[in-house]
């Protein structure tokens, strides 16, 4: 089978629509302090107080990781031209990040909505949130990696050098911000702000450079 020039199009729309529901996720998180640790009753009256904003994010953080399949796609096929191994590398960590995101949904969800009415002692919900930042840490750091094996690859593509740039920056940027007990709310949030808009920059290239786009062979199945 062979990837046409609209697929790639379509794979950097989703880039695009993927980073901007990051971003959003994003901006429902910022003014959401960490989880006090001095006792139960502040951590079971600070859930209810953020409730809101945490199911919103939640809510976003299922679609966002779903769009970069698509947008995977596009981008190997834009970059194994250039780089096979690299790319295959890359694009392997970014798919690896979806299931990752999805757990995280999963994690937020169960703190935030009710199921079957079974209420989360402050116990449990020390144990979910530990996961979640844990969680988020991860990602990060798979995602950081990601871009800057990516923006690599990049720089010798028709992606061209500025969009290689932001890459590195952003990447970086996610290593720094996958500390976020360390960094601490606004840092992090421009860490994360400098991955998002690396998304979008990337899936507007790949809009660009799709009418152009050479099909290449893929196995198959």
């Amino acid at each position: 089978m062979q990837l046409k020039p609209s697929a790639v199009q379509f794979g950097g729309i989703a880039l695009i629509l993927a980073g901007v529901l990051f971003f959003i996720q994003y901006l429902f998180m910022l003014p959401v302090p960490s989880p006090p640790t001095t006792s139960d009753a502040e951590l079971v009256t600070w859930l209810a107080e953020w409730k809101f904003n945490m199911s919103m994010a939640d809510e976003l953080l299922f679609f966002a990781p779903l769009c970069l399949i698509p947008a995977i796609a596009a981008l190997y096929h834009v970059l194994v031209k250039t780089d096979m191994t690299t790319t295959l590398l890359g694009c392997a960590l970014l798919a690896l990040s979806i299931p990752i995101y999805i757990l995280l949904v999963i994690i937020l969800g169960r703190v935030v909505y009710p199921v079957f009415k079974i209420e989360l002692s402050a116990e449990s919900l020390k144990l979910m949130f530990s996961l979640y930042y844990g969680g988020l840490h991860t990602v990060a750091l798979i995602m950081g990696i990601a871009t800057v094996i990516l923006s690599l690859v990049t720089l010798k593509s028709p992606l061209g050098r500025p969009c290689a740039y932001l890459g590195f920056a952003a990447g970086i940027l996610d290593l720094i911000g996958s500390f976020p007990w360390l960094t601490g709310t606004t840092a992090t949030f421009i860490c994360q702000l400098a991955f998002a808009a690396w998304f979008v920059v990337l899936g507007a290239r790949l809009i660009r450079i799709s009418g152009t786009a050479m099909p290449v062979s893929l196995p198959k199945s």
